[in-house]
């Protein structure tokens, strides 16, 4: 027995059904490819900052871990802002209140954020560091049985140059304190293996001098054999490119350790050197020179980091989702709806209508907003990233129906 499908060519509705049946196969081929766009904000910007304790100022460490709607807030911001990991000072939180900081873990986590503890020292030794980390991260990790609530990574802010030591001492005094620090990051990295814990990644800063022959005084070839040492222990470096204003003056500050450092590589700004006088005029100064470098820079670095999260707090704008068409304090399936409904809008066009740039028209463009956008949430005060497109399936729902209730008229024949 066979069965074919024909059309009733006898029917005068039949021409009509064929065309939107095609309309809706190429709007569901659309849909698709909608589809494949949809990730979260994490996944488009690669930056992040030192949240210090910070005591004296509410956003600081100490204030916000235990703090739900701190926690909250700043991870919305986050999320806005376009960070992938946080760096944190988070003191004896991991010991004290293990709880606290399990939340703010998964939090991160959840939003595609990873969570780093940061340690920042002058002072140092390879036994004190991997002190350090055994109280703070594995003696935590070790208490979590939610992969969620862990932290990701080690960020070893360590600045010998900061010391007495390196102030007063010769030019082999100060080579033997790298030396020293090569030999920290080493034993972080053999604690963290021996431990159970080969995939918590460990990042450190450097300022962009030590490869200066002449600042460090040693030979290319010490340099060289360094660099390449710590390379085996950091899974990469935030080079602290600071009192640079232009692109030049970075490119003269990091291309050795981009073209030559065998692990990331992040470009470092001070928000603190933002003011009349500075090195920054202003915080779209700033953030005008961190997109030049991602752009020029592109998959070469792993992403741009802002000293420290405070500042960046207080300079930057209050994080504005404009594809938020209904706005509802989200980003989600309903607002692409609103995109699509509105689409081919070519003057005169607004926010209610998928005009996510302000330009008056509603195109493609909108729609890569709304797509780098999409997931985040502020009227709840957390980032809410819901599986990709998942609020999208009322529109799929929509395409189906509308070719269920064409009426495709057919007759069987038998063989």
């Amino acid at each position: 027995m066979a069965t074919e499908i024909t059309f009733d060519d006898r029917r005068p509705s039949v021409h009509k059904f064929c065309v939107c049946l095609i309309q809706a196969r190429v709007l569901l081929v659309w849909f698709s490819s909608i589809v494949g766009l949809c990730t979260p904000l994490a996944a488009q910007n690669q930056r992040s900052a030192w949240m210090w304790s910070s005591p004296a100022h509410p956003y600081g460490a100490a204030n916000v871990l235990g703090n739900p709607a701190k926690e909250s807030e700043l991870i919305a911001n986050f999320g806005a802002w376009g960070f992938d990991r946080i760096y944190t000072s988070v003191g004896s939180v991991p010991s004290n209140d293990p709880a606290t900081m399990a939340r703010w873990n998964a939090d991160l986590d959840d939003v595609g954020i990873d969570s780093q503890v940061l340690f920042g020292l002058i002072s140092y030794s390879p036994v004190s560091v991997s002190n350090l980390v055994q109280t703070s991260l594995i003696n935590f990790n070790n208490t979590r049985t939610d992969p969620r609530e862990k932290f990701d990574g080690v960020h070893l802010d360590i600045e010998p140059h900061g010391s007495n030591a390196w102030k007063n001492g010769t030019a082999t005094d100060k080579r033997n304190l790298l030396y020293l620090l090569r030999d920290t990051y080493a034993s972080v990295r053999t604690l963290l293996d021996s431990s159970g814990y080969p995939e918590v990644k460990i990042y450190a800063d450097l300022p962009v001098w030590y490869d200066s022959t002449t600042s460090i005084d040693w030979t290319r070839g010490e340099r060289n054999q360094w660099f390449d040492d710590i390379a085996t222990s950091l899974d990469g470096i935030s080079m602290m490119a600071y009192e640079r204003s232009t692109l030049a003056s970075i490119q003269s500050g990091v291309a050795w350790e981009v073209a030559n450092f065998n692990a990331d590589v992040r470009v470092a700004l001070n928000v603190a050197e933002i003011g009349p006088g500075n090195t920054f005029e202003d915080f779209d100064a700033m953030m005008s020179l961190a997109e030049e470098i991602e752009s020029t820079y592109a998959a070469q670095i792993s992403g741009i980091d802002f000293q420290p999260l405070i500042d960046y707090y207080d300079e930057a704008p209050a994080p504005v989702f404009s594809a938020d068409f209904d706005e509802d304090g989200d980003v989600d399936g309903r607002d692409f709806l609103i995109w699509q409904q509105g689409v081919g809008i070519a003057s005169g066009g607004s926010l209610s209508q998928g005009d996510a740039n302000g330009s008056g028209s509603v195109n493609i463009s909108d729609l890569v907003v709304w797509q780098q956008q999409y997931g985040q949430n502020l009227a709840a005060g957390v980032l809410v990233v819901p599986e990709p497109c998942c609020t999208l399936l009322p529109f799929a729902l929509l395409v189906s129906e509308f070719v269920l209730r064409g009426r495709l008229l057919f007759r069987t024949a038998r063989a």
